[in-house]
């Protein structure tokens, strides 16, 4: 079973998306046969947010809201996050620029990259920090890369043209937001849907790929049987 999340760092619902998916993954009990894929999507590539305005204030700026509105859809998604045992305050986050840390999502792998992942996610919205720093993605990437292989990363163009395809196939899937959920090629789920829906998704997808056992017949019927008759 082959599963592919398309993320971006600075999506709080991609976030909360993550945390459900991973809770229903715990209760599968063939976790085991689930290979995990994370895929980028940049959804503001060209902001640095210098102003460094916080997630109300960014909020606000780009959906041109009031602030008042603004914080009114953050305090939504707060209560979202609570219900999934997770402090957000929009007050504290500062939305950054995300192109460095998936350079370097796209050069790991398996357990690796969804650790790397859960590091960014943890690092933006619950610890504060500047993810679009060379320090900060130093110390999130450390445990799976030498710091002077990801000071090359992030100073180069490498995983720029693995970025693009992963933004090209999205389109080709229809994605109009993430998170989003491709399961072997062949379903798919947009947002951060509830626990139980992934749960169910994972359960029905894994029983539509065990192979049908034949079931065994008295008769047959077809040009390639041999039938016999007594007489």
């Amino acid at each position: 079973m082959e599963l592919e999340i398309w993320i971006d760092f600075t999506c709080p619902f991609c976030y909360l998306g993550k945390i459900r998916f991973f809770k229903a993954l715990a209760r599968f009990k063939h976790k085991q046969d689930v290979h995990i894929i994370f895929r980028s999507y940049l959804l503001s590539p060209n902001d640095n947010n210098q102003e460094q305005l916080n997630g109300h204030a960014w909020l606000a700026k780009h959906k041109d809201i009031s602030m008042e509105q603004a914080q009114q859809l953050n305090a939504g998604i707060e209560t979202m996050a609570f219900d999934e045992g997770v402090l957000l305050d929009f007050s504290k986050i500062t939305p950054r620029n995300t192109l460095c840390a998936h350079k370097i999502m796209k050069q790991l792998n398996s357990k690796d990259q969804i650790e790397f992942v859960n590091r960014v996610f943890d690092a933006q919205f619950v610890k504060h920090l500047d993810i679009s720093s060379l320090e900060v993605l130093t110390e999130l990437a450390t445990p799976f890369l030498d710091p002077i292989k990801i000071s090359e990363i992030y100073l180069s163009n490498t995983s720029l043209d693995l970025i693009k395809e992963d933004i090209d196939l999205s389109t080709k899937f229809g994605l109009k937001g993430v998170p989003f959920f491709v399961l072997n090629r062949k379903y798919s789920i947009s947002g951060a849907q509830d626990e139980l829906y992934f749960y169910d998704m994972l359960e029905e997808l894994y029983f539509e790929t065990r192979p049908k056992k034949p079931i065994k017949t008295s008769y047959c019927v077809g040009e390639h049987c041999e039938r016999k008759v007594k007489k």
